[in-house]
């Protein structure tokens, strides 16, 4: 069985300018502050100036496993959140050279990849990674987050020292770090919900973006990428060629993930994503392949919401075999979940999808410790209906340029996000420049909206700030292809990282669950960034040849069933049974939002969202979410203490 260390929080310190020690008990605080991702074991390790501290939780029960983790003559010291997949490819590659193992860790392919290859050790790697190794040859620290950035690793520097950790309040147990508002973030998370890499609400705290390493040393610090694959489009590959090598690509890519000493279970949904990945799961023949039936978890709002998936993944999971459970959450626990959920984000998020997410986890974390999901499909396949816009809207161009479409558009009723969602469609439609397409997409507060919104004294300052650099990072790789394709690009690397994902890891590392994501293998995102774009959206259908190979393992009614996803039925709820919590919340004499945003229109997204006037929910959530984190982490003096 493959020895895997799984779920872990790494923690560290470097004074790379004074080389002063780092002290003992900051380190402790720092990795304590994680005890949920690793309550079974926890490691330090100090040198000149330099100081890591780790938690882990076991899932395959080694003695090796211990961590930070060194080579025979200490030269080299390694700490790994996360799993590298490849490890036992490298493993051969490595003795083949003489290199001599100690333990069958894959954090120990870490320490010796480095001694061999150095930082390009990055570029070999497959799997979910944060990693921190300290070279004490050259005195010099790495950090490394994975291709898609799945694991999250953030970092401050203020010029003279590097405090890092896997989640935000490993850093803030370091009370000197300033927690002040970052109004250049904030300009970013008015504009997407959420905080794309390398942004955080904090001033000088940062996330490592997906695919970079940081290197820091007494040349200072500096971050570059290592993941430089960009897109080339094989036009010559047939639809058929494709499937049988996506088909080939997920098998694999599951049976690696599956290997576990503890049973191996599924988030399962009524969609098609995490139907291929349970289905795969059950068939395995790989060397995490199951004597039991996979154990699989649905959660839902009861048969009253029209959206409610129980007992579509009822069914699949039926038609597969699994050992099913469900849960249904009640509005009176929304509250509670949704402060909650923002406690162990860390960070503001739109998504209305987390507290449910939260709930989830912790209810299956009672019956396994190691679950598959099908998230992260949707960004590479076109999977979202913002997709369609970016594919066809050259053709319909014409009709959202003509001033009567958008006399009709303004007449249709307000009060669903279906309304809402037209509005966006229409205004990013009627966009020329690409770019500024893609802003507008996205867009939760447009410039006009932010113009309204802020104080006066921060409205000058904040729309100054360029919105848009997040997206263009990204995009100046991929302007030699369509526009669909650019933005399935931006979207893997921007939205799928920092928004999904990002929820996808804190909420079930805060309930000691670990989640595993299959379909955005590196290779697997590798193949489909190299599909056309009419092989992922064609005509009507979405996501085409990811739909034509899950052939090979679901019937076509659960292939086919409407997109449901996360969805919750905060919108009404917002107009009922919590517009007091709402009200209370954001308006309340000291709130955050009061401080930063003017009360008055506030107020009056208020009352246009609760008496059915125009729908806000992105907006409400938006705000909410941020003066939910505003209390947690910036007013709170006690950064490491929980709800």
């Amino acid at each position: 069985m493959v020895p895997f260390k799984a779920m872990c929080g790494i923690a560290g310190v470097f004074h790379y300018v004074t080389r002063e020690p780092v002290e003992p008990d900051l380190l402790q605080a720092m990795a304590n502050s994680m005890v949920h991702r690793g309550p079974d074991d926890s490691g330090y390790f100090l040198d000149s100036g330099v100081g890591f501290g780790f938690r882990r939780l076991s899932i395959i029960d080694i003695e090796g496993g211990h961590q930070p983790m060194t080579n025979a003559d200490e030269s080299t010291w390694a700490m790994l959140n996360g799993e590298i997949y490849n490890f036992r490819e490298l493993r051969r590659e490595l003795e083949s050279v003489g290199h001599q193992f100690r333990t069958a860790s894959d954090t120990e392919t870490i320490v010796h990849g480095y001694d061999r290859w150095g930082p390009q050790l990055t570029t070999k790697l497959n799997g979910m990674f944060g990693l921190a190794v300290w070279d004490k040859s050259s005195q010099q620290l790495m950090l490394a987050r994975d291709h898609m950035g799945i694991k999250p690793l953030y970092y401050f520097d203020d010029g003279r020292r590097l405090v890092f950790g896997s989640e935000l309040r490993a850093i803030l147990a370091d009370t000197t770090v300033p927690r002040e508002v970052d109004p250049e973030a904030l300009r970013i998370f008015l504009t997407y919900g959420y905080l794309p890499s390398p942004f955080t609400l904090f001033k000088n705290i940062k996330k490592l973006q997906p695919g970079h390493r940081l290197l820091a040393g007494s040349h200072g610090v500096r971050v570059e990428r290592f993941w430089t694959t960009v897109p080339r489009i094989d036009n010559n590959i047939s639809v058929d060629d494709a499937v049988e090598h996506y088909t080939t690509l997920v098998n694999q890519a599951v049976d690696r993930q599956m290997v576990s000493d503890v049973p191996v279970g599924s988030l399962l949904s009524g969609g098609v994503d995490s139907g291929i990945v349970t289905a795969a799961m059950c068939l395995s023949t790989g060397d995490g392949a199951q004597t039991d039936p996979v154990q699989s978890f649905t959660v839902g709002f009861g048969a009253d919401f029209e959206w409610d998936e129980i007992d579509d993944a009822a069914e699949t999971a039926s038609l597969l075999g699994t050992d099913h459970t469900s849960f249904e959450i009640e509005i009176d626990d929304f509250a509670d979940f949704f402060q909650t959920s923002t406690w162990h984000l860390e960070e503001p998020v739109l998504s209305q999808s987390t507290f449910a997410y939260y709930e989830l986890t912790k209810r299956a974390s009672d019956h396994v410790k190691v679950v598959l999901t099908g998230q992260g499909a949707d960004e590479p396949w076109a999977g979202y209906h913002r997709y369609f816009g970016e594919r066809y809207g050259t053709n319909v161009r014409w009709l959202v340029d003509n001033p009567l479409t958008h006399a009709v558009i303004d007449r249709l009723p307000d009060s669903n996000r279906h309304t809402s969602r037209l509005r966006r469609a229409t205004e990013s439609l009627g966009e020329h420049d690409a770019l500024s397409r893609f802003v507008n997409i996205h867009s939760v507060f447009g410039d006009t909206d932010v113009a309204a919104l802020m104080h006066g004294d921060l409205t000058t300052e904040v729309l100054d700030i360029d919105a848009a650099s997040p997206m263009r990072y990204w995009q100046r790789d991929v302007t030699h292809l369509g526009g669909l394709a650019q933005l399935l690009y931006i979207d893997s690397r921007m939205s799928l990282p920092d928004d999904l994902l990002l929820y996808g890891d804190k909420l079930s590392m805060a309930n000691s669950l670990e989640t595993r994501v299959p379909l955005i293998d590196v290779e697997i995102m590798e193949f489909v960034e190299s599909l056309p774009s009419d092989f992922k959206l064609r005509g009507r259908n979405t996501k085409h040849v990811h739909k034509k190979a899950a052939e090979n393992w679901l019937p076509d009614h659960v292939i086919n069933r409407i997109k449901r996803g996360f969805a919750t039925p905060v919108d009404t709820w917002f107009q009922g049974a919590l517009d007091s919590f709402l009200n209370d919340t954001m308006l309340a004499p000291d709130s955050a939002c009061g401080e930063f945003f003017e009360r008055a229109e506030l107020d009056r997204i208020l009352r246009e969202h609760q008496s059915g006037a125009r729908n806000h929910r992105r907006q409400l959530t938006t705000l909410l979410s941020f003066e939910l984190w505003h209390r947690q982490f910036v007013r709170s003096s006690s950064p490491s203490s929980s709800l």
